[in-house]
C-alpha cells in the first residue's frame, strides 16, 4: 500500500507542476526523557510569479501553545506602520448572541459590510481606510464566501521565514486551522490576493492611516 503524501510533499508537487519556486524547512526540536514527544518546526512558500509581490506561505511548529502555531495563507506587503495590527473575519452565530453583547469591536460605518464582519484586533494610529473601501469589503465577503475559516489580516503573523517578507508590513489572507495543500484552492487563494493587493496598491500611506 503507498504512503500517502506529507503535505510539504503535496506543495512541492504542486510548485513542479505550476513552475513556481518553493523554499521549505523543516526542523526537529530535540527529545529527552521528561519530554519524550517529537516536536517540529515547518514552513513553506511558494511565491505566485517570479515577481515576487505574492506568497503562499503555510508554518507549523508544534511547540507553540498559542493561535499561531499552524496557519497558511497568502500574503504581500503593504505600506503601513509596522505598529499596525489588523484581523478581521466572518460573523458567526456566536458573534450574534447576547452572549458577547458587551464586547467592543471596530466597525467600518458601512452596515452591510459590519453586518457580516467581526474585528477581532484593530491596533492603528486612526482609522485604516483599506477596510472603508467599498471594493475591498466586497473582496474580503468574497474571501469569506470562498472559507469561512479565513481572515484577513495585517502583521498579524511572523513571516520572518520568507526573505521578501522580513522586517515589513505586510497584509495576508489565511486561516489558523490547517494547511492548505489542494492545487485549486490555492490559486484561488492567488487570485483572491491579487485581487487585493490590485486594490490597495493604489492607497497611499496617509490615506492608509489617517489620524482621528
Amino acid at each position: 500500500m503507498q504512503k500517502e503524501k506529507s503535505a510539504i510533499e503535496k506543495l512541492k508537487d504542486f510548485a513542479l507542476k505550476t513552475h513556481r519556486k518553493i523554499d521549505f524547512s523543516k526542523k526537529v526540536y530535540p527529545s529527552n526523557a521528561l519530554h519524550p514527544l517529537t516536536y517540529q518546526r515547518r514552513f513553506v512558500s511558494i511565491p505566485g510569479n517570479d515577481f515576487k509581490r505574492v506568497f503562499f506561505a503555510c508554518f507549523r511548529d508544534s511547540r507553540r501553545l498559542d493561535n499561531f502555531s499552524i496557519y497558511s495563507g497568502v500574503f504581500f506587503p503593504i505600506d503601513v506602520s509596522g505598529d499596525t495590527k489588523i484581523c478581521v473575519r466572518k460573523k458567526h452565530i456566536l458573534d450574534k448572541m447576547s452572549l458577547f453583547g458587551k464586547k467592543k469591536y471596530y466597525k467600518t460605518g458601512t452596515n452591510t459590510f459590519d453586518s457580516q464582519v467581526v474585528f477581532d484586533e484593530f491596533t492603528a494610529i486612526g482609522t485604516n481606510k483599506i477596510f472603508t473601501n467599498n471594493k475591498i469589503q466586497n473582496l474580503i465577503l468574497k474571501v469569506f464566501d470562498f472559507d469561512g475559516r479565513l481572515r484577513v489580516g495585517i502583521n498579524m503573523l511572523n513571516l520572518d521565514f520568507i526573505t521578501e517578507l522580513k522586517g515589513r508590513s505586510f497584509i495576508g489572507i489565511y486561516t489558523t486551522q490547517g494547511w492548505y495543500t489542494n492545487s485549486s484552492e490555492i490559486e484561488i487563494l492567488y487570485d483572491l490576493a491579487d485581487q487585493l493587493q490590485r486594490q490597495s496598491v493604489f492607497m497611499r500611506e496617509p490615506d492608509l492611516v489617517a489620524q482621528f
